[in-house]
């Protein structure tokens, strides 16, 4: 596993179920930062070498599963883009997986 830089930000994907976004941060909390956890916008997605926390699956979410943004932009290498909005555009590779 990659080692994980707690200064970076975290982008939590919820698939809209706002309630959740608490307990991800719980679940998450022993490895990265609080403050560094935000709600991921579809209006502009996050940086190379930051992370995303998303629930999955999303309607019937069991886990949250934690990858590092690998690149972003049109191109696209490594996990490929496979989210939603600004999201699209985005390669992550996955770290691990949390029960949720």
């Amino acid at each position: 596993m990659s080692e994980i830089d707690s200064t970076k930000k975290v982008h939590l994907i919820v698939h809209g179920q706002r309630q959740l976004l608490e307990p991800v941060k719980d679940k998450l909390a022993g490895r990265f930062k609080r403050e560094n956890m935000q709600p991921a916008s579809l209006d502009k997605a996050g940086e190379a070498g930051e992370y995303v926390a998303m629930l999955w699956p999303p309607m019937a979410a069991k886990e949250i599963v934690v990858s590092q943004i690998t690149g972003t932009g049109g191109s696209g290498s490594g996990g490929g883009g496979r989210g939603m909005g600004a999201w699209g555009s985005v390669s992550q590779k996955e770290l691990f997986r949390v029960p949720l």
